[in-house]
């Protein structure tokens, strides 16, 4: 019986060892098998993986190429509608440029036919004046009369031609400098003559101050006409027993000449306007004058690499200052 116990005992230890071994063989091999489809399609992935590199790599570089044609397109539209915008723009700007030059010129055409025109008027008042002082039956306190008469008549005609010839300038560009480096004082002396006279009438002070020796490298003769011009407009607006005086003085840069008057002024508003061509304030139509004289003043000085500024008090007078450049001689 007890034979037949440890039968058993050993055929069922001998069975769970075999099923045992058994399973251990059975999932040993299913694991193998499983690590193999793993070590396998990690291979695959990883074989995948790099040609999803390459491919991505080439398909990135393709559309790199493809924005920077693009973009190259696109930039190349840019510039042309660019380079379009600023040459309709030039165009446009000359075209204002020429319709604005035409105008200039046909005012100035017109302004010239006008002198011309009045030109007729005092040459014929003189000559009938003269005529009527030839006659001996005329008293001497008529002729007196006759006289006055012919020197207006003539101060007339000096100011038509020189407006004439103002206007003409302007017209044919006939502004030719030559500098030279020359004593600034002898060129202000010229100005100064050329309205002494008028200034004088009116009995009108003049000062001048400039240092003999200062030397300014400037064209001689337009710049006393520029200073004259400015000169004359000061003992123009200038009421009797005033005063206008003239100071020069030499700085870093620049040399400034300084025009000051004790005249009715001018308003702030129009510190641009009376540099204009052909500006006249309306204050002022009981004066002579086409408003040629300080536009051709700043023309003068500016071809001259210098600039006019002005100051001005209504009531009180005006202050202009001319600066010419201290431009030294290379050596």
């Amino acid at each position: 019986m007890e034979i037949s116990i440890a039968a058993v005992c050993g055929l069922c230890l001998l069975f769970c060892v075999g099923g045992f071994l058994a399973s251990y063989i059975y999932f040993r091999r299913k694991i193998v098998d499983f690590t193999d489809e793993v070590c396998e399609s990690a291979q695959e992935i990883l074989r995948q993986s790099q040609g999803l590199r390459k491919g991505s790599r080439e398909t990135a570089l393709r559309e790199s190429q493809g924005y920077a044609r693009r973009w190259q397109l696109k930039n190349q539209d840019t510039l042309t509608s660019k380079a379009v915008m600023e040459l309709d723009k030039l165009e446009r700007i000359l075209s204002r440029q020429a319709a604005q030059n035409q105008s200039e010129k046909e005012e100035v055409q017109k302004v010239v036919s006008e002198i011309s025109h009045q030109l007729k008027t005092p040459v014929s008042n003189i000559r009938m004046y003269q005529d009527m002082l030839d006659d001996e039956e005329v008293t001497e306190e008529e002729k007196k009369r006759f006289e006055k008469i012919i020197r207006q008549q003539l101060d007339k005609l000096e100011f038509l031609v020189e407006s004439l010839i103002h206007s003409s300038r302007l017209e044919q560009e006939m502004i030719h400098l030559t500098l030279v480096e020359k004593p600034i004082f002898q060129t202000l002396a010229k100005a100064v003559g050329g309205i002494a006279a008028a200034a004088e009438k009116k009995k009108i002070e003049l000062r001048v101050d400039c240092p003999k020796s200062l030397k300014v490298v400037h064209d001689v003769k337009w710049t006393a006409e520029a200073v004259e011009n400015i000169l004359d407009n000061a003992v123009k607006y200038t009421p009797e027993k005033g005063e206008v005086s003239l100071l020069v003085k030499e700085g870093e840069m620049y040399t400034k000449i300084q025009i000051e008057d004790t005249g009715k002024g001018i308003a702030p508003e129009h510190y641009n306007d009376i540099f204009k061509r052909f500006y006249r304030e309306k204050t002022s139509g009981q004066e002579e004058g086409l408003g040629l004289g300080l536009y051709l003043a700043r023309r003068i000085i500016s071809l001259q690499g210098g600039y006019i500024m002005v100051e001005s008090k209504l009531g009180k007078g005006s202050r202009f200052e001319i600066l010419l450049p201290n431009k030294k001689e290379e050596r």
